[in-house]
């Protein structure tokens, strides 16, 4: 299959292990390699289980069950990818086009593969993504007290516009959401830069 990882059926496990990183588009299928605009509830199912047993390893405090990722996945805009090590997900990502601005739904990475670029990897695909769309700016949420994404927001170029109060449950307490924007410069020849 285009030397792509192939799909994994619906429910299947995610087994971790080694390889090299690849970013690849969330599609209908589980994991595979056709972008992901617009689908109908039925086949965004597909998609949403792989997804949310993700997302519980990457958010074990406030997981996202598969009936809401088939909710997200039939909004119009939304598009996503999956970063694989070798034949296995190390993260992914889910964004929506809204016209002039792009909203980070969620970006999360399998504890394993954590402070190996692939958070890195997923939001400069999105990124990337933008100067092919007409979007000037980028907006995301992120746990007041989750400093390692914090740090790498900012090093790609996210500054703070908005705090929304004990936003995050945790087993611990709650935590504070920080809104956070970057702006897309396509510069004179139509490349994104970082800023």
């Amino acid at each position: 299959m285009n030397g792509q990882t192939p799909p994994r059926p619906a429910g299947a496990a995610l087994p971790l292990s080694g390889g090299a990183l690849s970013v690849v588009p969330l599609s209908v299928v589980p994991l595979s390699v056709v972008p992901l605009p617009v689908v109908p509830l039925a086949v965004a199912a597909l998609s949403a289980v792989p997804l949310s047993v993700m997302h519980r390893a990457c958010f074990p405090d406030d997981p996202w069950d598969a009936a809401a990722f088939e909710r997200l996945l039939v909004l119009s805009g939304v598009f996503g990818h999956v970063a694989w090590q070798g034949g296995d997900p190390a993260g992914f990502i889910l964004a929506r086009d809204l016209g002039e601005e792009a909203e980070i739904l969620s970006v999360g990475v399998l504890p394993l593969y954590r402070r190996r670029g692939v958070g890195r990897a997923l939001i400069e695909t999105v990124v990337a993504d933008a100067k092919d769309r007409p979007i000037a700016s980028i907006v995301l949420e992120v746990a007041s007290d989750n400093e390692p994404a914090r740090r790498l927001y900012a090093t790609l170029g996210f500054t703070q516009v908005g705090r929304r109060p004990r936003y995050y449950r945790r087993e611990t307490g709650i935590a504070d959401g920080l809104i956070l924007r970057r702006g897309i410069d396509r510069g004179i020849t139509g490349e994104i830069s970082l800023r």
